[in-house]
């Protein structure tokens, strides 16, 4: 083989290595969340011996109503979709109150972010939901609800 196959087969393979390590970089650096199941928590933590109501669904899943007594949980299981837009919304309501919250959104939750999570749970309050940390197991951050969101046509959905 002359020399110049040689510098010719030597950049051939230096290219491919250099490729397939850049490949691999990218694959560990990045979570790959389509191949694991996140599971989503929810806790009656209303208080008052309160019995919590609440139906959730994303876009393509519904999960119908639950009811949980005081102090009860209840959990669902998913993969997040490779498109990165995956939400669960719950509305959730007691007595007279009703609320909507996104349980789970997958730009906030993904395991890379601030609070995120492959298992998240929430305790649901009467102010508000609040995230527990997953090393801690203590409440991280209550955001808001999203009252934005809430429209009195989606009381159907408790009947």
């Amino acid at each position: 083989m002359g020399s110049l196959e040689r510098l010719v087969a030597l950049l051939i393979i230096t290219m491919c290595t250099s490729v397939t390590m850049s490949l691999a970089q990218n694959v560990i650096a990045t979570p790959n969340l389509d191949n694991q199941n996140t599971t989503v928590v929810i806790y009656n933590d209303l208080g008052d011996d309160l019995p919590l109501r609440f139906h959730c669904q994303s876009r393509d899943v519904d999960l119908g109503s639950q009811h949980l007594a005081a102090g009860g949980s209840w959990s669902f299981e998913f993969k997040p979709s490779a498109s990165g837009d995956t939400i669960y919304a719950c509305l959730f309501g007691w007595k007279l109150e009703f609320h909507y919250f996104r349980i789970y959104r997958q730009d906030r939750d993904k395991e890379s972010s601030l609070h995120g999570c492959t298992r998240c749970e929430w305790k649901i309050h009467k102010d508000g939901p609040c995230q527990l940390n997953n090393v801690t197991k203590m409440i991280d951050h209550c955001p808001p609800w999203d009252s934005s969101q809430f429209s009195k046509n989606n009381l159907p959905l408790f009947i």
